[in-house]
């Protein structure tokens, strides 16, 4: 794991070409495409994500509150990437993104490790209420629990977790929307599941 100096010189490095990105665009195409409402008087872009209601000055794109490095960085990257693309309804694994074998489906095996090894077994209420205060919405499916992350207004994260029983131990996986590669690159989809699976188990402990 990165140390803290080494962590933010790759945030900083990684900062600049983000914003360099960015300078010169349209509010109102970013807010098209992005699905972010903008305010033009105010020259605010206003954004729900993980349970945080965010602004982002432009065309600085300063972002407040101040955010965990990672989350702040995938907010300049969504922006500056997202087409427009409609949602599918249809998931699929990050490995299935494109180019996402390799990354994307190490992400899959580490995070059904993880949320079989931490919520397998966990309170099913408290579970949904830790989803709840990231900004989930609870639904029905085949799973026992079903949530789906609003990370971004045409990035969907969905979590199915099945809880352990006398027979079956526990398991789950993140899911995306199969339009997913039009408004994140793999990097940074691999990047968005860990944050919701480490916001989870924040949210979690905390209720616990």
């Amino acid at each position: 794991m990165m140390d803290i100096m080494s962590q933010n010189r790759a945030f900083e490095e990684m900062l600049k070409p983000a914003l360099a990105r960015l300078q010169g665009k349209d509010a109102r195409v970013l807010a098209e495409n992005t699905g972010i409402e903008y305010d033009k008087n105010q020259q605010i872009f206003f954004l729900e994500s993980l349970g945080e209601k965010i602004q982002i000055l432009y065309p600085q794109y300063e972002i407040t509150p101040k955010l965990n490095d990672w989350h702040h960085l995938l907010i300049l990257h969504y922006i500056d990437m997202a087409d427009g693309t409609p949602l599918s309804g249809q998931l699929m694994t990050f490995g299935e993104l494109p180019g996402g074998m390799v990354r994307g489906g190490g992400f899959d095996r580490q995070s059904e490790r993880t949320l079989s090894l931490q919520f397998g077994n966990c309170s099913p209420d408290l579970v949904q209420k830790a989803c709840e205060a990231l900004g989930a919405e609870i639904f029905a499916s085949n799973a026992d629990l079903s949530a789906v992350f609003h990370l971004f207004p045409f990035y969907p994260i969905t979590l199915k977790l099945w809880f352990a029983d006398e027979e079956i131990p526990g398991s789950g996986k993140l899911l995306l929307d199969r339009s997913a590669s039009h408004f994140l690159s793999v990097e940074d989809a691999v990047t968005a599941g860990s944050l919701v699976l480490e916001g989870l188990l924040k949210k979690y402990k905390e209720l616990c």
